[in-house]
């Protein structure tokens, strides 16, 4: 799976957070992406988890602290 590069924005018009750079994302670390586990089921029917690469969904992919979330 390709990973994305940050985003400049995230997709909040004047978003005040968007403009500061002192504080990364404390959920991906200011990487922009992050990787939660998501429910697969097998061939048997058994539910297990997988991990996936995301673009962090907390900060937009920004890399950036946004509060509120």
């Amino acid at each position: 799976m390709p990973v994305e590069t940050l985003r400049a924005r995230c997709e909040v018009d004047g978003c005040e957070w968007c403009d500061r750079s002192d504080l990364p994302c404390r959920y991906c670390g200011g990487t922009g992406q992050w990787r939660p586990e998501r429910p697969r089921r097998d061939a048997a029917g058994v539910i297990g988890w997988i991990r996936v690469l995301e673009q962090c969904r907390m900060c937009g992919g920004t890399g950036r602290e946004h509060n509120p979330l």
